[in-house]
């Protein structure tokens, strides 16, 4: 897995946490987490959820990076661009978002099923920012 400095600084803040259980690396108890005071530690995996973007830490010992509303912007209208068809210009567009907002490096491809998945976990951060800014709203 390749980790962006966001995520290897808040790896680094989850490990020194007194609620990291070392043997899983989770956040308190795998999957269900643990009630603390009145908070609810997430029981996530840390490796996995110190690299997404708009993730928080439940202890508020992190939060979430802040997406532009430009970006936001120009992934919706690529989304909307790419339902049929995809340009390398697109695609590379893709990848740059992908990189930015999920921390993952993907390549060229000519793979259709792996140029769905890419523009899948594309419309996946794109409809996460709306749900975060929903509820900021709210």
């Amino acid at each position: 897995m390749i980790f962006s400095p966001d995520a290897k600084a808040r790896l680094d803040i989850c490990e020194a946490c007194k609620h990291f259980r070392k043997t899983t690396r989770t956040c308190g108890t795998a999957i269900k987490g643990n009630k603390v005071g009145s908070k609810r530690l997430c029981g996530c995996f840390m490796d996995i959820k110190t690299t997404l973007k708009f993730a928080t830490c439940p202890m508020s010992k992190w939060g979430a990076l802040e997406m532009s509303k430009d970006d936001y912007l120009e992934i919706k209208e690529l989304l909307s661009l790419t339902k049929d068809k995809i340009s390398s210009e697109q695609q590379q567009a893709v990848r740059h978002y992908l990189e930015k907002y999920a921390g993952m490096r993907v390549k060229q491809s000519s793979c259709t099923p792996c140029v769905l998945n890419y523009l899948h976990k594309l419309k996946e951060i794109k409809v996460q920012y709306e749900s975060n800014q929903g509820s900021s709203q709210g």
